[in-house]
């Protein structure tokens, strides 16, 4: 751990880990390794800590407004302006139970049963899950295979008449791949040409590597209303049980989703929206810990696994997730997940899981302890060598 990290993000031990982490850890014995659920192994900031403590201290546990807390919308519409160089207001914000909540309420506001959306696929499963529920035909748009990046001619080929919506997670989950300016700018071109809506996860817009900057494709001019964008606290900022999102769209979009929010939720958690304000409020030098740590994991994890010709694992541009494609030591990778975990004892997440393109890949959270992932490695090496001598599936 390096200077920028000591004393601000603190690593728990597996026995910790499995009894706070009961869904990341479930069914994985006691020498059990857990790569695969998007969370950081990491306390919480301190003051995230101190909100919460101070909110329960101070009654703060009634109804807030229908439209969330006045001190979470003015933290999100502040650190928009500071972070993405966008204006909005109030009103073209709306908090959210996690970012799950947020993409239900994108999908069911802005698409119908006959319209069609495109997603730029590997992406997050749930946006393809929900997206589909609508009964809007969803129509994957693989990214580039060499990089993972956007295939713009792709995406304009498969436009008619119908299409209402592109979706794209940026930076990915799973694939690590940080959208370029210049390639949000052609997406951009085809939305506004084509009247389309954009809609952006990005949940992972503070882990960027390598001198990257993430953009926001709502900053681009003319887009201001074609997109929604879906942001949170429950990945990045370790905030994963108290289910705090939220949506930025034109003011049209949001008042349908409040709408509709009114007759399910209401609000989200007073507690976690307090939670939520101090994250972005207080805690840049904690995001920036994270941020040396994952991208050290990051080196460590790919350097190693590129180590094996059998697996081609480039350094993610962000997120904290790596994307090895093993196809060439394994026919089918649920299968591969699976006798990894089984065998010894490393828990990963299945490319295929993520739609078109994913297809023999592995998914591995590398927000977790040097420890861990150390370990993590020398099971996985034995893995790969084991079956390079012996093709396993």
């Amino acid at each position: 751990m390096g200077p920028a990290e000591r004393g601000l993000i603190v690593g728990a031990s597996r026995n910790q880990l499995r009894t706070r982490h009961l869904l990341k850890y479930r069914g994985l014995d006691d020498e059990g390794i857990s790569l695969g659920l998007a969370e950081i192994d990491f306390d919480i900031p301190e003051p995230v800590k101190r909100a919460i403590i101070n909110a329960v201290l101070n009654g703060e546990y009634y109804y807030s407004p229908a439209e969330g807390l006045p001190d979470l919308i003015q933290v999100v519409v502040d650190r928009w302006k500071r972070f993405n160089n966008v204006d909005i207001k109030a009103e073209n914000v709306l908090p959210t139970v996690g970012a799950m909540n947020g993409i239900w309420f994108a999908s069911e506001v802005c698409l119908n049963p006959g319209d069609e959306v495109l997603i730029v696929t590997p992406i997050y499963g749930p946006i393809l899950d929900h997206m589909a529920s609508t009964g809007a035909k969803v129509i994957a748009c693989p990214a580039r295979s060499e990089d993972y990046h956007i295939d713009l001619e792709k995406i304009e080929g498969k436009i008619s008449e119908r299409t209402k919506m592109i979706a794209i997670c940026n930076p990915n989950n799973p694939t690590g791949a940080v959208y370029t300016r210049s390639e949000l700018e052609g997406l951009a071109d085809i939305a506004r040409r084509r009247k389309i809506y954009v809609f952006s996860d990005e949940l992972y817009d503070t882990l960027t590597y390598d001198g990257r900057t993430h953009v926001s494709i709502a900053s681009l001019p003319g887009m201001e209303d074609l997109t929604i964008t879906v942001n949170g606290f429950t990945k990045t900022y370790g905030l994963s049980g108290l289910r705090i999102g939220y949506v930025v769209a034109s003011r049209e979009i949001i008042a349908k989703m409040r709408a509709l929010n009114s007759k399910i939720i209401i609000h989200p958690d007073v507690i976690a929206q307090k939670a939520a304000a101090a994250a972005y409020n207080e805690c840049d030098e904690w995001m920036e810990a994270l941020k040396n740590h994952c991208e050290r994991m990051r080196n460590m994890l790919c350097d190693t696994l590129n180590k094996f010709k059998s697996i081609s694992c480039p350094r993610s541009e962000g997120t904290f997730f790596a994307f090895p494609n093993v196809s060439k030591l394994f026919k089918n990778d649920v299968e591969a997940s699976s006798w990894l975990e089984k065998k010894y004892k490393v828990r990963t997440s299945a490319g295929s899981m993520y739609g078109e393109g994913g297809e023999g890949h592995l998914r591995l959270n590398f927000a977790t302890t040097e420890e861990i992932i150390q370990e993590a490695l020398r099971r996985l090496s034995e893995a790969i060598s084991e079956a390079e001598r012996n093709p396993r599936l």
